[in-house]
């Protein structure tokens, strides 16, 4: 049987305990075997180069996901040291785990974009979207989207925890340690990010 894998993209600017209940939930509905967190050398639909850098955000993934066994880091958009497209970055996982299903994890709003994203043709032949719905969403469609694009649905928990907050949070002195994983606070602390 195939292994099922999960993919988490993002900035990770930095990562936060949203970002692992997601990837939790996303192992537990949907039986998957492990969930990949990808941090982006840089994301595409971010005008803002990222606060940290990319060996800083890197490695306060990895801090993140140490404890966790179903939880792994791949640095494969870092090999390439430029925009951090979704197809390329599937392909490249594709290669490196043949056997392997692969189910793209994302917010349900993003689905409204999802004909937006680069070659959605070929990542869709690639890999499943896992969905879940955000808080005060509704049940985003798109009718432009590849006729064998496979979405699948879940519920989330009703999280509202972002980077930018607790980068605003940090850069202001307001207590921002409960949002993350401690030895992730305790790195940005020592490194002395986001003041």
């Amino acid at each position: 049987m195939s292994e099922r894998i999960g993919i988490i993209g993002g900035s990770f600017d930095p990562i936060h305990n949203g970002h692992l209940i997601i990837a939790l939930d996303a192992c537990e509905q949907f039986e998957l075997d492990r969930v990949l967190f990808i941090p982006a050398f840089q994301a595409p639909l971010k005008s803002k180069t990222p606060s940290a850098s990319p060996q800083q955000r890197l490695h306060m993934v990895e801090l993140a996901t140490k404890d966790e066994p179903r939880f792994a880091v791949s640095d494969v958009d870092f090999r390439s040291e430029s925009i951090s497209y979704s197809v390329r970055t599937a392909e490249a996982l594709a290669k490196e785990y043949p056997e392997s299903q692969l189910f793209w994890i994302l917010g349900d709003d993003q689905i409204a974009q999802l004909h937006h994203w680069r070659d959605i043709e070929k990542l869709s032949r690639l890999v499943s979207f896992i969905a879940f719905e955000r808080p005060g969403s509704e049940d985003h469609e798109n009718k432009e989207l590849p006729s064998h694009t496979q979405i699948l649905r879940g519920p989330s928990r009703h999280l509202e925890i972002s980077s930018t907050e607790i980068r605003e949070r940090l850069k202001s002195g307001r207590p921002a340690k409960y949002f993350l994983p401690a030895n992730v606070f305790d790195y940005i602390k020592a490194e002395n990010l986001y003041l």
